[in-house]
C-alpha cells in the first residue's frame, strides 16, 4: 500500500510499483495545486510569493522521506539532469520576459542594462573570487583561483522573479522596473557565458586570453544573430496566417525551445549561447511580432504564457528548494558548523561586492536612459535574488564526477544557503527598504487625481443606485447595505484620507513658508510649480490614452503593423519629455524621408531595378499615409474624449492646444503633400479602411448573430474563418501602380470639360512632361511664355514679388491659364516645386487655336483667369484687386460672360470689366446713324467728345451706354454692391486689426507701467 501522508512506523517502500514518469507527473500537478493555495495565501498576507515557494521546498526536501507518495515524488524529482532544468525552464521564463518586455524602455534602457549586465558583472565575479580566497580564507583545496571565479559567475545571476513582484506591489516606477527587468535578461545571459568559459577551464581546458575573448565573442554574437533569424522567420511566417490563435502559440513555443535547444546542442563550428538567442528572439518579437499578430491570437498568446510563467515559477522555486533541502542540508556531506557561518559571511559580501560594482559605474549610470539615484542603487543591491538558476549551476557542478567532492559540495551549499538568504530575508524585506527610501510614494498630485476618481466613481455609483431603485425588482433593495457590498464606503474612507493626508502636507508646507520673509513669492512659486506638476501629469494622462487609441485602431485594422509601431514610439517620446509640450509629430515627420522618396521616384522607371523600385515607394508612401492618417483620427477622438476628464479647464485647454497644434501640422502634411504628391495612394488607402470597416462589421454581426441564436457554432465558425481569411489579403494586397492618364484628367477637369476627345487630342500632341523635384523652378516670371503646365502629381506655388501674389497650385491645376488671355507675351509669375512634381506642359498657342474654335472653352479659360489678371493689372482692376482670390472668382461667378460686335451699344448698369477690345462713349443715335449713313457715323466720330477705354480694366456702373470700337469681350456684373461689400468688409478687419495691435500696445504699456509703480 502506498502512502500519501506522514507515517513514522515505516520507511518508504523504495520498492514501489510507480514508475518515476508517474512520479514526476504527480509532483508537477501535486504542486501546482498546492502553488495556487500559496497565490491565496500570498494575497491575503501580502508575503512575497517565491521566497514563500522556496522554504515550503525546503520543508518538503528535509522531511521527504516522511511524507509517502509526496516524498517519492520530491526525491525522484531531485534527481533530474541539472541541463534538464535550463531546457525546461530558461526557455520559458526568458521568452515570456522579452516578449512582453516594452521595445521603447528596452532602447532607452539599453546603455544602462549593458552596463549592469556585463561590466558589472564581470567586476562582482572577480570581487566575489576575492571574497571567498582572501575574506573567507578558502584553500585550493576547496577553491582554487580559477573556481572562486566560476562560483562568482554563478553567485552574479539574478532572479528578478521576487523583485518585480514586490516593486510592482510597491508601487515603484515604471521604469525602475523595467530597468531591473532589462538588467535580469541580459545579466543571465552575461553570468551563462561567463559560466561557461570558467567551468570549461576549471576542467583543465587550456585557454589564452586571446581564445577566452574570441569565445566570449561568438557566444554573444552567434547568439543574437540566431535569435533574430528565428525572430524574423516568425514574425514572416505570422504575416501569413489568417487569425489563428492555436498556430500563433504553437509558433511562438516551438521557436522559443528550438532556439534554446539549437544554440546549446548543435556544432556550428563555435560556441554559440542560448540565453542570448532567447533573449534576442523575445525581444526581436517584442519590437516587430506583436504587431503582426491579431488581437484575439495576441489575447490568448498572453494567457497562455502568463499561465505557464506562473506554473514555471512555482515548479522551479519549490524545486530549488527541495533540492537544496535533499542535498545540502540533508544527506551526508563534508559541510561543518563553520561553513554555515562563512555562509552568512558571504551572503554580506554578495550584497557589498555588488553594491560596489554597480557604484563604480554611476557617473555613467546617472546620465544615461533615465538615470538612476542612490537610492535605486539600493534597491538593485539589496534586491539581487538568488534562485533557480544559481542552483542549476551548482547541480551541473555537483553531478560531475571529475571534480573533487569536497568542492562540488561546498558549491551547492553555498549557492543553495545564498538563494535561501536573498528569498527569505532580502525578499521578505524589500517592500520595507522601498519605502523607507520613498521609493514608492505618489506626489501629490497624482493622488488628487485619484481622489477625484473616488469621488465621481461614488457619484455615479450613487446614480446607479437611485435607478435600481426605480426598477420594479430591485426597488426593495437595502441601498445602504448596496453600498456597502460595492465598496462604495470603503472608496469614500479611501477619498477622506487622501484629502486628509493632502491637508496636513499642505499645513505642514505653510508653517515652513511661514518662517520666510519672501512668503508671497513664494506662494506664487509654488503655485506655479503645482500648476506644472498637474500639466505634467494631465499630459501623461492623455498621452496613455492617446496610445489606447492607436491600439484599438490597430485591432480593427484601421491601422497597419508598421503604423502602430510608429504611433506608439511618438506617444512614448513624448511620455519621456512629459514637462514639455507635445512634440510627437515632429517625430513622425522625421522618420518620413523625401531624400529616400525622390531617390525611389527616380529609379521606378528604370530597367530592372524599376520593378522593386516602385514596390518600395508604394510600400513606403503607404505607411506614411496610414500612419498620418490614423495619427489625425486617432486626436480627433482623443478630443472628443476631452470632455469626460474633470481637470482644471485652463490647464484642460492647454493641453488640447498641444494636441490641436499637432494636428495642424499633421493635415498640412497630408494634404498638403501626401494627397497631392501620391493621389493613387490616397484612393487605395482609404478602399483599403473602408474595406476593413466592412469587415470588422461583419465580424460583429456574426457575433450578435451567434449570441442571439441566429448562426449554430458551425457556421459561425465557417463565415469568421471567411473573414478572417478576406482580412489577410486585404493586408498582403499591394495594388498595381496606377495613375491616371492624362487624357481622363483632361476629360473630367472643369476647365477642359467643354471639349471633345479630337481636341484633347490635338492639345497632346506637342504636349511635354517632366519632374521637378522640392524647390526646383517650373517657370520663371519675365521669361518668355510658350507653355502652360498641368500639374499630374506634386504642388506648387505661384508667386509674384511685383504683383504680391502667393498662390499655391496642386493636383491637376493649370497654370498659368491667365497666359492664354493676357497681353504680355512673358510670364508675370513664377511657379516652383514644393514636393516631387510631374507636369504635362500644353503649348499656348495650340490651347488659343482651340479657343478661337470652341466658345465654351473661350469662356471657361476667361473666368478662370480674372482672379489672377486682376492681380498682374492691379492699376488697371481697382477697387477689385484689393479683394482676396476667392472673394473675385466668386463675383465672377456670378456675372455674365459676353463677345459684342463692332460699334454695338453696351449698358454696364452693375458695372463690369472689359476683357478684350476697345469702349468708348456712344448715343442712342449712333447705332441709327449706323444703318442709314457709315459717313455720317464718321462724321459723329470725328465730332463726338469720347473717352476711351482699351482692355483690361474694370468699368463702374454707368447709365449711359458705351460703344463698342472694335470687337470686345465683357463680364457684365450682376452685383456691384458685392464688390463694395467685400471691399468694406476687408477694411474693417484691416482696421480691426490695427486698433487690436495699438490695444495690445497700449495694455502692454500699462503693464509695464504697473511693474515699475510695484
Amino acid at each position: 500500500m502506498i502512502r500519501i501522508g506522514l507515517c513514522e512506523d515505516q520507511p518508504i517502500s523504495t520498492n514501489s510499483d510507480i514508475s518515476g514518469t508517474a512520479l514526476s507527473v504527480f509532483f508537477i500537478f501535486f504542486f501546482l495545486g498546492i502553488g495556487s493555495f500559496m497565490k491565496e495565501i500570498n494575497k491575503k498576507l501580502k508575503i512575497p510569493f517565491s521566497p514563500m515557494l522556496f522554504v515550503l521546498g525546503l520543508f518538503f526536501g528535509f522531511y521527504w522521506d516522511s511524507l509517502g507518495l509526496i516524498g517519492q515524488s520530491c526525491k525522484k524529482i531531485s534527481e533530474i539532469e541539472p541541463i534538464g532544468v535550463l531546457l525546461i525552464f530558461l526557455p520559458t521564463l526568458i521568452y515570456e520576459s522579452g516578449y512582453n518586455f516594452d521595445w521603447h524602455l528596452f532602447k532607452r534602457l539599453f546603455a544602462q542594462t549593458a552596463i549592469l549586465a556585463f561590466p558589472c558583472v564581470i567586476i562582482l565575479s572577480t570581487l566575489l573570487q576575492l571574497s571567498v580566497k582572501v575574506l573567507l580564507n578558502y584553500g585550493d583545496d576547496y577553491f582554487t583561483w580559477e573556481s572562486a571565479f566560476m562560483f562568482g559567475a554563478m553567485l552574479s545571476c539574478t532572479d528578478t522573479v521576487a523583485v518585480l513582484a514586490v516593486l510592482k506591489e510597491s508601487g515603484a516606477q515604471k521604469r525602475f522596473q523595467s530597468l531591473i527587468e532589462g538588467e535580469s535578461l541580459l545579466n543571465d545571459g552575461a553570468c551563462v557565458m561567463l559560466f561557461q568559459i570558467s567551468y570549461g577551464i576549471v576542467r583543465g581546458r587550456s585557454a589564452s586570453a586571446f581564445d577566452v575573448g574570441s569565445l566570449f565573442f561568438t557566444l554573444c554574437v552567434g547568439g543574437t544573430l540566431i535569435g533574430l533569424l528565428f525572430g524574423m522567420a516568425c514574425v514572416y511566417w505570422i504575416k501569413k496566417i489568417a487569425n489563428d490563435e492555436i498556430l500563433v502559440l504553437n509558433i511562438t513555443i516551438v521557436s522559443a525551445f528550438l532556439v534554446y535547444f539549437i544554440s546549446e546542442n548543435v556544432d556550428f563550428g563555435v560556441h554559440i549561447s542560448g540565453v542570448l538567442g532567447l533573449v534576442s528572439l523575445s525581444l526581436f518579437m517584442a519590437a516587430f511580432g506583436r504587431s503582426r499578430i491579431s488581437h484575439e491570437a495576441d489575447h490568448a498568446l498572453r494567457e497562455f504564457w502568463e499561465y505557464v510563467v506562473f506554473a514555471s515559477e512555482v515548479i522551479i522555486f519549490i524545486l530549488g528548494g527541495i533540492i537544496a533541502g535533499i542535498r545540502v542540508f540533508k544527506d551526508e556531506s563534508e559541510i561543518t558548523q563553520l561553513d554555515f557561518y562563512k555562509m552568512i559571511a558571504l551572503w554580506w559580501c554578495l550584497m557589498v561586492c555588488r553594491f560596489i560594482s554597480i557604484a563604480v559605474f554611476y557617473p555613467w549610470l546617472k546620465k544615461l536612459g533615465y538615470g538612476l539615484t542612490w537610492s535605486q542603487i539600493l534597491v538593485l543591491t539589496y534586491g539581487g535574488l538568488r534562485g533557480s538558476i544559481g542552483i542549476a549551476f551548482a547541480l551541473i557542478v555537483a553531478k560531475d564526477e571529475s571534480l573533487p567532492t569536497k568542492w562540488r559540495d561546498i558549491i551547492l551549499f553555498h549557492m543553495s544557503g545564498i538563494a535561501v538568504c536573498t528569498l527569505v530575508v532580502n525578499g521578505t524585506t524589500l517592500s520595507l527598504l522601498i519605502k523607507l527610501l520613498g521609493l514608492s510614494t505618489q506626489s501629490d498630485i497624482r493622488e488628487k487625481i485619484y481622489s477625484n476618481f473616488l469621488t465621481k466613481l461614488n457619484e455615479e455609483i450613487e446614480q446607479e443606485c437611485k435607478k435600481n431603485n426605480e426598477l420594479k425588482y430591485l426597488k426593495e433593495a437595502d441601498v445602504e447595505y448596496v453600498k456597502t457590498l460595492s465598496g462604495y464606503k470603503v472608496y469614500q474612507s479611501d477619498c477622506n484620507q487622501i484629502i486628509d493626508k493632502l491637508a496636513k502636507h499642505e499645513k505642514a508646507q505653510k508653517e515652513i513658508q511661514m518662517k520666510s520673509i519672501h512668503q508671497p513669492l513664494m506662494d506664487d512659486e509654488e503655485d506655479q510649480e503645482l500648476d506644472q506638476n498637474l500639466l505634467t501629469e494631465i499630459r501623461r494622462i492623455f498621452l496613455m490614452a492617446l496610445k489606447g487609441i492607436y491600439m484599438e485602431q490597430f485591432e480593427s485594422n484601421q491601422c497597419s503593423p508598421d503604423t502602430i509601431i510608429l504611433l506608439t514610439e511618438s506617444a512614448n517620446l513624448d511620455l519621456d519629455n512629459d514637462k514639455e509640450h507635445m512634440n510627437s509629430w515632429e517625430f513622425l515627420q522625421s522618420q518620413f524621408s523625401e531624400r529616400y522618396i525622390n531617390l525611389l521616384f527616380y529609379m521606378k522607371d528604370k530597367f530592372l531595378i524599376g520593378i522593386l523600385a516602385r514596390n518600395q515607394l508604394f510600400s513606403y508612401i503607404y505607411t506614411i499615409y496610414d500612419a498620418v492618417s490614423a495619427y489625425i483620427e486617432a486626436i480627433k477622438i482623443l478630443k472628443e474624449e476631452a470632455s469626460h476628464y474633470h481637470f482644471s479647464q485652463n490647464l484642460l485647454l492647454e493641453i488640447l492646444n498641444e494636441v490641436e497644434d499637432n494636428k495642424k501640422s499633421a493635415i498640412s502634411y497630408l494634404e498638403g503633400y501626401l494627397e497631392v504628391s501620391f493621389p493613387e495612394i490616397s484612393r487605395e488607402l482609404h478602399t483599403k479602411k473602408a474595406a476593413f470597416e466592412i469587415l470588422e462589421f461583419e465580424k460583429q454581426v456574426l457575433r450578435n448573430n451567434l449570441q442571439s441564436g441566429q448562426l449554430n457554432d458551425k457556421e459561425f465558425l465557417r463565415m469568421k474563418r471567411n473573414i478572417d481569411k478576406k482580412v489577410k489579403n486585404l493586408n498582403e494586397l499591394n495594388p498595381p501602380w496606377q495613375m491616371p492618364s492624362l487624357i481622363d484628367i483632361l476629360t473630367q477637369h472643369e476647365l477642359f470639360k467643354s471639349l471633345t476627345q479630337a481636341n484633347i487630342q490635338k492639345l497632346l500632341e506637342g504636349s511635354r512632361e517632366d519632374s521637378f523635384g522640392r524647390d526646383q523652378l517650373i517657370f520663371k516670371e519675365g521669361d518668355r511664355a510658350n507653355e502652360i503646365c498641368i500639374i499630374t502629381r506634386g504642388a506648387g506655388n505661384e508667386f509674384s514679388d511685383r504683383s504680391k501674389i502667393r498662390e499655391r497650385r496642386t493636383l491637376n491645376e493649370a497654370t498659368p491659364i491667365y497666359m492664354l488671355v493676357a497681353p504680355s507675351i512673358r510670364y508675370q509669375t513664377s511657379l516652383v516645386a514644393d514636393c516631387v512634381i510631374n507636369a504635362t506642359f500644353i503649348k499656348i498657342q495650340t490651347l488659343q487655336m482651340i479657343m478661337k474654335q470652341i466658345p465654351e472653352f473661350e469662356e471657361a479659360i476667361w473666368r478662370n483667369s480674372i482672379p489672377l489678371l486682376c492681380r498682374v493689372y492691379s492699376d488697371q482692376f481697382k477697387p477689385l484687386c484689393n479683394l482676396k482670390i476667392n472673394q473675385i472668382a466668386e463675383i465672377v461667378s456670378k456675372s455674365v460672360f459676353q463677345k459684342i460686335k463692332k460699334n454695338q451699344l453696351i449698358r454696364f448698369e452693375q458695372g463690369g470689366i472689359l476683357l478684350k477690345g476697345t469702349l468708348c462713349e456712344g448715343k442712342e443715335s449712333i447705332q441709327e446713324a449706323l444703318s442709314e449713313d457709315e459717313d455720317a457715323l464718321k462724321n459723329s466720330e470725328e465730332n463726338q467728345d469720347s473717352t476711351q477705354k482699351d482692355a483690361l480694366c474694370l468699368i463702374g456702373p454707368t447709365s449711359s451706354p458705351l460703344r463698342a470700337r472694335t470687337g470686345i469681350i465683357v463680364l457684365l456684373f450682376k452685383h456691384y454692391q458685392l464688390l463694395e461689400q467685400y471691399n468694406q468688409l476687408n477694411q474693417n478687419i484691416s482696421e480691426g486689426a490695427k486698433n487690436s495691435n495699438r490695444r495690445s500696445s497700449k495694455s502692454d504699456l500699462q503693464k509695464r507701467s504697473l511693474t515699475m509703480i510695484h
